[in-house]
């Protein structure tokens, strides 16, 4: 059963990917990106045609670790399939919200999200969460229940997607009212960190080098 409190919490598991499996992946990515010249055609956007070696190698370190990341997020029952996202100088990922989806009833639910780095920026390029006590977070129309699958006193936040604020689409335009606190986290590649998915979160802009990871949602099937 999904709480509220799982997502809106964050969490990390180290050496989610080795050293060696960093390796692999990279040189599995850069063959890819050259074979098919793949370039995101806005800022965040997600690669999401990722070689199927790829996710065998991320989902096993998802079952390896899913003992770990229940200690947070304990209805999760597995992953949704892997996307890559990459930041060059003055790139980064707007502030937004994915929410547990457009639909929070319909299944698969995803209850948090995962974010892997295999190469740091040199300065900038920083994950963040922020959380705020703000009444326009959320989302009014289902009330608080109860709702099948989800604990009492569930409440839902209202979405807004990174690629829908930036195409400037009116029904995101409500998170730019919306302040509160930043925390960013220092975690180094390897590590994952995971995040509730109603949590507003995003990537500070590179000052120097380039960013790149893997990015999933952690999701719950009952």
């Amino acid at each position: 059963m999904i709480t509220l409190t799982e997502t809106l919490t964050t969490h990390t598991v180290d050496a989610f990917l080795s050293p060696k499996e960093i390796s692999e992946l990279t040189v599995l990515l850069d063959a890819h990106l050259a074979a098919t010249g793949w370039q995101p055609s806005y800022v965040g956007e997600e690669l999401t045609d990722l070689p199927d070696h790829v996710q065998r190698v991320l989902n096993a370190a998802v079952e390896m670790h899913l003992p770990a990341l229940r200690q947070a997020f304990p209805s999760t029952d597995g992953a949704s399939p892997w996307q890559y996202i990459e930041f060059g100088p003055g790139e980064g990922a707007v502030r937004h919200l994915d929410g547990i989806g457009p639909d929070p009833l319909a299944f698969p639910r995803h209850v948090a999200r995962i974010g892997v780095t295999i190469q740091d920026a040199i300065s900038g390029g920083d994950f963040f969460i922020e959380t705020s006590s703000s009444p326009a977070i959320w989302d009014e129309h289902l009330g608080e229940g109860p709702h099948p699958g989800y604990a009492p006193g569930m409440r839902f936040t209202r979405i807004a997607p990174h690629d829908k604020i930036s195409r400037g689409d009116e029904d995101t335009t409500w998170i730019h009212t919306v302040t509160g606190a930043r925390w960013t986290t220092p975690a180094s590649t390897g590590t994952a960190v995971a995040y509730g998915a109603q949590l507003i979160h995003g990537i500070t802009p590179v000052a120097q080098g380039r960013c790149r990871k893997f990015i999933t949602g952690l999701t719950a099937h009952h």
